[in-house]
């Protein structure tokens, strides 16, 4: 039997970004999976308007935000913004993920 859902002050915040996202079923998969992992995660969805795509990336630092999956219209302009991309995304000029390791953002 799956246990309630529950958030604590220790639980690590995963998301998606984009404009719009509240079409996203990436909560829908990832939650229930996290949840039947025992995991102290939630997977939320931001719908981050362009013009406040640097404030969110500022957000992930000052928030902890532990990853994020990156969606449409944020695959490029997140770039700059960024400490560390891997180099085949430099290549493409575009990135899917970034992983937070304590402050430091590194992109996928």
């Amino acid at each position: 039997m799956t246990q309630p859902f529950t958030l604590t002050g220790h639980t690590h915040v995963f998301c998606i970004i984009g404009h719009p996202v509240e079409h996203s079923m990436s909560p829908t998969m990832w939650n229930p999976a996290l949840q039947e992992l025992g995991l102290d995660y939630v997977y939320v969805a931001f719908d981050v308007h362009p013009n406040n795509l640097a404030k969110a990336v500022d957000a992930f630092r000052i928030l902890d935000i532990k990853g994020a999956n990156v969606t449409i219209p944020h695959k490029n302009a997140i770039l700059p913004y960024l400490d560390e991309i891997d180099p085949i995304a430099k290549k493409m000029g575009a990135i899917n993920t970034v992983k937070n390791e304590d402050g430091y953002l590194r992109a996928m």
